[in-house]
């Protein structure tokens, strides 16, 4: 089976199934669908998601540093993972492992050394009102926040890559789909990075 969304729908079924007759139960299980973002595997898009995940830990309050969270590709990288140290040099299109976790540091802190405990981080409300007044935040801050662009978005990419599979999905289901290229909401530098879905809840928060 090499359709990832299929898989997710028939383990999520037949788990269902076996939790409810095994705790006679009955209903929904799980409180969302699965979702998939389809990212451009080059340049900047890769890049940001993969920074964006490697901070789930620091959005959540369970480290101040990815580095220091196990359960964490960058933190296996830095420990010396080799798999995982090939990981970030192909991301970042290295051959130099120190090379590439300084620039790695980069996307994740806006500096190679350690962050500052909290310096980047920004309340929902406070990031609600720089969108509000249509100022800007780097992209370092940003990343600590939630980016429903990154989960809800469905392509993410350059804005040529997006509208590749906008028409690769056209032509394979003969008809026009009701949606476009997006830009990225305007509070960063995304650096030209563009999605294909509107949100009907705040991209932000």
């Amino acid at each position: 089976m090499g359709d990832v969304s299929q898989f997710m729908k028939l383990l999520k079924q037949r788990f269902s199934v076996w939790f409810n007759k095994s705790h006679r139960r009955y209903g929904t299980l799980w409180a969302e669908r699965f979702k998939s973002l389809l990212v451009e595997s080059t340049g900047r898009a890769i890049e940001t998601v993969a920074a964006y995940i490697d901070l789930n830990p620091v959005r959540a309050g369970l480290a101040d540093d990815p580095k220091d969270y196990r359960f964490c590709g960058y933190g296996e990288a830095v420990a010396g993972n080799p798999d995982a140290q090939l990981g970030l040099l192909s991301l970042r299109g290295e051959t130099d492992w120190s090379t590439a976790q300084a620039g790695y540091r980069l996307t994740l802190f806006g500096t190679a050394a350690a962050p500052r405990a909290h310096a980047a981080s920004v309340s929902p409300e406070a990031l609600q009102q720089v969108v509000a007044t249509g100022g800007k935040l780097p992209l370092t801050t940003l990343l600590r926040c939630r980016i429903r662009h990154f989960t809800d978005g469905a392509v993410l990419g350059s804005q040529a890559f997006v509208q590749q599979q906008l028409a690769a999905y056209r032509t394979l289901h003969h008809r026009r789909a009701r949606t476009a290229v997006r830009p990225m909401p305007l509070i960063t530098d995304w650096g030209g990075l563009a999605t294909l879905r509107g949100l009907r809840k705040p991209a932000l928060g």
